[in-house]
């Protein structure tokens, strides 16, 4: 890989095909200086030009951006989370299809959840992903004047969406038999709840993926307020969705999780003081798949704590001359495969993380570029967003659910010793609240 370098930065490199570019404190992030002894009118914001899930606007002279960014994340995630309303609804409705399953296929055939339904990191949209496993061979049919060439093979999938449109169809908004796609299934939208619901059959590679993933919330608390800021990002840009080349919430968790596992690594090699600040983390999630990961060498991999290789090393799987400069992640619960072979639009992908990347650091840096939202300049505003406004505020959490959670908002200060900042940021705190960037912000609300 080239590496990265300015005449004002340092470059170096990591064993894993990576390079980064470290930044000097006394560059853009100065030494500390003595505080300025200045009153300063904060400007008042209409909460009306605030995004739903900030009830304030946030005086940065007084809270550094890093720490607004980590507390708007947080309650974002707390706006978009489902409520106790919505998992009944679902868990109703999943209970609903196994009724049907079974009047069809008997007893002894499983339904699965799996996806985002089975790992609990579900956006308000977010389908319900179901898999039936029948253990039941298809009977042919002999085709006559009243079947169709469609009609005359008798497979499970096309007897369950038979069922859904004879006894369900007052009750959906939406029913389709989607057949000839690699993993074939069934698509269908209750009307009432406008939940929607893939039904695919005898696929047993998603509900271990499932069990999978809930090994790593476990193991890494940010990976899921991370996950639901990501899963919006995309789904705001329609590059979520395989099929059309985007990403899937399986491929974006594990490149979550890859990255996660990398800046371990660095923090181990290079004995780097670590961060619990969620705005510092999406801002160098977008920098490293938006400008430094190479994505015509490297092949991704998250088992044994992530490392990454040569896509040389396996041709046949990651070596396409079609997609040279596309993404290759191992599947880890089959490395012969690739998870990202379907995102054929990935440029687009890594396109816009480098867009939002910088967007943010505008944000974020000296000067500061003044907005009422950091997270708003790269989140838009939903209708569903707006309309749980008002139900999900009031019981906005104001603190940690334990002393030291790095998922739960900052006051600013420090917890259990763990700095809500990195260091460098800290070191140039109190010049960038009370030189330049104030004199900007002031100009900015008159």
């Amino acid at each position: 890989m080239t590496e990265l370098k300015r005449d004002d930065e340092e470059g170096w490199k990591d064993d894993d095909f990576l390079a980064f570019v470290a930044p000097k404190a006394s560059d853009d992030l100065s030494e500390s200086e003595e505080d300025e002894e200045e009153e300063e009118v904060v400007p008042k914001v209409d909460p009306s030009q605030l995004p739903p899930w900030m009830d304030h606007s946030v005086d940065i002279n007084q809270i550094h951006p890093l720490i607004s960014l980590h507390n708007e994340i947080v309650d974002f995630v707390h706006l978009m989370e489902p409520m106790s309303e919505e998992i009944r609804q679902r868990e109703k409705l999943i209970q609903e299809v196994k009724d049907v399953v079974q009047s069809l296929f008997g007893t002894s055939a499983e339904v699965q959840v799996f996806g985002s339904q089975a790992t609990g990191l579900l956006l308000p949209t977010s389908d319900i992903d179901i898999v039936i496993i029948t253990q039941t061979k298809a009977e042919p049919v002999e085709a006559d004047e009243e079947h169709t060439w469609e009609q005359s093979v008798s497979t499970p999938l096309r007897i369950f969406a038979d069922e859904l449109q004879t006894t369900w169809i007052g009750r959906l908004s939406y029913l389709e038999a989607i057949e000839n796609t690699r993993i074939p299934l069934v698509k269908f939208t209750d009307k009432k709840s406008n939940i929607s619901v893939d039904v695919s059959f005898d696929q047993p590679s998603g509900p271990p993926a499932a069990v999978l993933m809930k090994t790593y919330l476990d193991a890494m608390p940010v990976l899921r307020p991370l996950t639901f800021v990501l899963k919006y990002f995309l789904a705001a840009r329609a590059l979520n969705e395989p099929y059309s080349g985007g990403v899937g919430s399986f491929m974006l968790q594990l490149l979550i999780v890859a990255f996660l596992q990398h800046r371990e690594r660095l923090a181990f090699n290079y004995r780097k003081h670590t961060v619990y600040n969620l705005g510092l983390l999406l801002v160098e999630f977008f920098k490293f798949y938006g400008l430094d990961f190479n994505y015509f060498t490297t092949v991704i991999s998250v088992r044994n704590d992530g490392f990454f290789f040569p896509k040389g090393e396996r041709n046949e799987v990651f070596c396409d001359d079609g997609r040279t400069n596309l993404l290759a992640l191992e599947n880890p619960l089959d490395p012969s495969s690739d998870v990202g072979k379907p995102s054929f639009r990935f440029q687009m992908v890594q396109r816009a993380f480098a867009l939002a990347y910088r967007t943010l650091m505008a944000h974020v840096t000296v000067p500061f570029e003044p907005t009422n939202s950091i997270l708003g300049s790269i989140l838009p505003v939903s209708d569903e967003m707006l309309s749980r406004k008002h139900i999900k505020k009031r019981d906005r959490p104001l603190s940690a659910k334990r002393e030291g959670d790095p998922t739960a908002r900052h006051t600013g200060g420090h917890s259990r010793g763990r700095d809500p900042v990195p260091r460098d940021f800290q070191s140039s705190n109190k010049k960038q609240y009370n030189g330049r960037s104030r004199s900007r912000d002031k100009r900015n609300h008159r």
